[in-house]
C-alpha cells in the first residue's frame, strides 16, 4: 500500500532514530484504498512528563483496530480516514475525521465500521456490502466531535467572562 524508494530516504542523525528504523521525505500509495493518520499520546515512561504526540500511518482497517486495541483508546488523541477519489464527494483525495472506531460481527465475518465527526457511519474496507444493521458489535474508540484546540479556547474565554463578571445576588 505505501511505497518507500530509496532516493526519498531521509538520514536521521546517530541518536535521533530508533534502532533498524528508516525515514522517508516521500512514498507512493500503490493501492487507493482508505488508510488512516492515527495520533497517539506519547507514554513517558522515564518519568520526565514530556506531553509529546505521535502519528502512525495505517493501510488497512483491521490493522487499525489492532493498533487501539493493543495500545488502549485512552492513548488515542485523533483519527484521520484518509479517502481516495471514487470514495470521496471532491474526486480527489479528501480527509475525514473518525469519532468512533466499531468492531462489527456479521455472517459475512468481522468488519470495522467508522462514524466521522457529522455523525455517518461508513465501512472503510472493500466489502461487498455493508455490516447488517443491528448487527453485534464492539465500540473500540469514541473521540469528542470538533476541535479540541477549539474547545479549550472557547472554555478558557467563558471561564475568563465569568472570571470578570460580577457576583451574583
Amino acid at each position: 500500500m505505501f511505497l518507500s524508494l530509496p532516493q526519498y530516504e531521509f538520514p536521521m542523525p546517530e541518536g535521533l532514530a530508533e534502532p533498524g528504523s528508516k525515514h522517508w521525505r516521500a512514498m507512493e500509495m500503490t493501492l487507493h484504498v482508505p488508510w488512516f493518520l492515527l495520533t497517539l499520546e506519547h507514554v513517558d515512561l522515564e518519568g520526565r512528563d514530556l506531553a509529546t504526540n505521535y502519528t502512525l500511518c495505517i493501510a488497512w482497517e483491521t490493522d487499525l483496530a489492532d493498533v487501539i486495541k493493543t495500545i488502549g483508546a485512552s492513548h488515542v488523541r485523533g483519527l484521520v480516514a484518509m479517502m481516495p477519489a471514487w470514495a470521496s464527494p471532491t474526486g480527489q483525495w479528501s480527509s475525514r475525521q473518525i469519532t468512533e472506531v466499531w468492531l462489527r460481527t456479521d455472517d459475512q465475518g468481522t468488519s470495522v465500521t467508522l462514524t466521522d465527526c457529522a455523525g455517518k457511519q461508513f465501512d472503510a474496507g472493500i466489502r461487498g456490502a455493508p455490516p447488517k444493521a443491528g448487527c453485534a458489535g464492539d465500540l473500540l474508540l469514541q473521540l469528542p466531535s470538533g476541535n479540541p484546540r477549539t474547545r479549550r479556547k472557547r472554555s478558557a474565554a467563558t471561564d475568563k467572562a465569568r472570571r470578570r463578571a460580577p457576583p451574583a445576588r
